[in-house]
């Protein structure tokens, strides 16, 4: 009984991820293939939205891509942390394998994260001593690994004080989404007269994805798989999926109240325009595209292996389409043939294509990394 009920949590978890992944793949592609993406993109930054009514369908949801990615990996590593730790009540936190798994996992993705931004085509320019300005990009790998780091802290912060760590993590998402209010208020870069790499992770002039707000995402996800793991919401699907409504709800709520607040504090009014409250907005939607796995995660076809494994390996996808999408490392890529040049249907077809590549390559990793091994050790032998 045990069992089973380990594997429907991770079923509900693992599919959510392998929707977060998807959406990914499909959305670089599309908005890397599509030769109209750039004017359909300049309507919607002009007048909120654009001529095509399956753009602006396409570019909501493609728009939920980094929220749901960035808070279910909360959900993830905060869920497995928390079963630990329920478990291991008496054990020093420090000694937990999750968390040695946790401070491992976060310094590799800040490792990776830069070191994808190397590109040998350029080799002969590094080695006269130049530095690519992009190496210092902090992005999506860096953000999260930076998060894993940072909930770790908080986590141990949180047994020392005795705080429910739910309260907790939603307490620490909350501030780093309201931080950015002010953050988007202050001019230039932050903070002044440090590193570039350093005002990267805030804000400086390589930030692709800072810890304000998107670090806020990871530990709202944590707020909810420390309830999952504390309470065993998971057990009654209608309870599990009320508690995701809900957040929605206060998200939602959130925003709009600091929106209030805003038009009587003239000195925030631009940094809290409704048009930089989207993260609790896209928070909220990401709450109830939960509410929606929880039930389709029971679908017979949501439990397909190929699909499960692009949720069980989103390190792996996520590098290997960088290379193989963006070029990095090798400096070659698909957007050397394909950027901009492709018909709306054609771009469709060719993510399709590019979700099933991803699907087998993630089904035959297995192989892939025997025959390796073994070809490792024929030279080494």
């Amino acid at each position: 009984m045990e069992e089973s009920k380990q594997n429907s949590r991770v079923q509900f978890i693992d599919f959510g991820r392998s929707i977060a992944i998807c959406m990914m793949l499909q959305g670089h592609f599309i908005s890397m293939s599509y030769s109209n993406y750039d004017f359909y993109m300049a309507e919607i930054f002009k007048d909120g939205h654009s001529s095509s009514i399956l753009f602006n369908v396409w570019g909501f949801m493609r728009g939920l891509t980094a929220p749901l990615f960035f808070t279910i990996s909360g959900t993830v590593f905060s869920f497995l942390l928390h079963l630990q730790l329920k478990k291991n009540e008496t054990k020093h936190f420090w000694q937990l394998n999750r968390v040695k798994k946790g401070l491992k996992r976060g310094l590799m993705l800040l490792l990776i994260g830069y070191l994808i931004q190397i590109n040998f085509k350029y080799l002969s320019y590094y080695l006269q001593g130049n530095v690519n300005p992009h190496f210092f990009t902090f992005h999506v790998l860096q953000c999260i690994g930076l998060s894993i780091l940072a909930f770790i802290i908080v986590t141990y912060i949180g047994l020392k004080l005795k705080f429910a760590h739910y309260w907790f993590y939603a307490f620490v998402g909350i501030s780093l989404f309201t931080g950015t209010f002010f953050v988007r208020s202050i001019d230039g870069y932050l903070p002044r007269h440090f590193p570039e790499m350093i005002q990267n992770m805030i804000q400086g002039p390589e930030t692709e994805f800072s810890i304000f707000p998107w670090m806020g995402f990871v530990f709202m996800g944590g707020a909810l798989g420390s309830l999952l793991a504390r309470f065993s919401i998971h057990e009654d699907k209608r309870r599990l999926m009320k508690f995701t409504v809900v957040f929605a709800l206060i998200s939602f709520a959130l925003g709009w109240i600091l929106t209030l607040l805003s038009w009587y504090t003239p000195q925030f009014q631009h940094s809290t325009h409704p048009q930089n409250l989207w993260y609790f907005d896209r928070l909220g939607f990401v709450f109830i595209l939960f509410t929606l796995f929880i039930p389709l995660a029971e679908w017979k076809t949501a439990k397909n292996p190929l699909f499960i494994g692009m949720g069980q390996n989103t390190f792996f996808v996520y590098v290997a389409h960088a290379i193989l999408l963006y070029g990095a490392f090798i400096g070659y890529s698909l957007r050397d043939l394909l950027q901009a040049r492709l018909s709306g249907f054609s771009a469709f077809i060719g993510a399709i294509v590019f979700l099933v590549f991803f699907a087998f390559l993630v089904k035959y990793l297995p192989n892939i990394s025997t025959f390796f091994r073994n070809f490792r050790t024929k030279l080494t032998s």
